[in-house]
């Protein structure tokens, strides 16, 4: 009767115990007239889940004299595997980069880098470009393989990311795709990719170099 009785304790005390949020592994902050922009990394607590981690992004008022914004949080996306993130900020504007791998049921899952152009009132974003990690064969067969997001910096003519080609990472096309099939192959194991005028108007495929 006492192994009942403190089982049944057990499982009361743990169902009133309120939900674990999810943890935050990474993140990275800029500031911009009075007002901070946050991109994280959470991992779910969840350790059957497809994908458990996720990637979000925070604004909140630091200075309510230059900051008139209304503090939210977005999430957006979920991966299978560990983000890499980046954020950067300039007077041409607000943006963000992530590297994450998309799920797939029963197969391996595409790996991808999101670029933003943020309204940084809203979050909502201005401007999505990209980038698709492929291991291509001489045959011209291709499968997802993953590449790692390093860096984002803004100059004043153009967005540059770079990062790292993993595993059998040969290749990277952009995503959507403007370069003629099939991409070149990668030499080395570095990449970076140059979107000129990120923040104007004329939208222009990037330039992507591997070393």
């Amino acid at each position: 009767m006492r192994m009942v009785g403190t089982i049944a304790v057990g499982i009361v005390a743990l169902l009133a115990s309120p939900a674990q949020a999810d943890s935050v592994i990474n993140s990275e902050q800029v500031s911009w007239q009075g007002c901070a922009y946050t991109i994280k990394v959470l991992r779910g607590d969840d350790p059957y889940a497809d994908t458990p981690y996720s990637v979000s992004l925070q604004s909140a008022v630091v200075s309510p004299d230059t900051c008139s914004l209304t503090p939210r949080t977005i999430k957006l996306v979920d991966s299978v595997s560990e983000p890499h993130i980046a954020i950067a900020v300039s007077a041409e504007g607000l943006a963000i980069a992530y590297s994450y791998e998309q799920y797939a049921r029963f197969s391996w899952g595409r790996q991808l880098l999101r670029i933003h152009h943020l309204n940084p009132s809203t979050l909502g974003s201005v401007r999505v470009a990209g980038l698709e990690g492929i291991a291509l064969s001489d045959t011209g067969a291709w499968a997802p393989s993953p590449f790692s997001l390093n860096r984002l910096i803004l100059y004043p003519d153009f967005l540059e990311v770079g990062g790292f080609l993993e595993g059998s990472t040969n290749a990277l096309m952009d995503d959507p795709a403007t370069i003629p099939w099939p991409p070149p192959l990668a030499e080395g194991s570095h990449f970076v990719a140059i979107y000129p005028d990120f923040f104007g108007a004329t939208r222009q495929p990037p330039q992507i170099f591997t070393y």
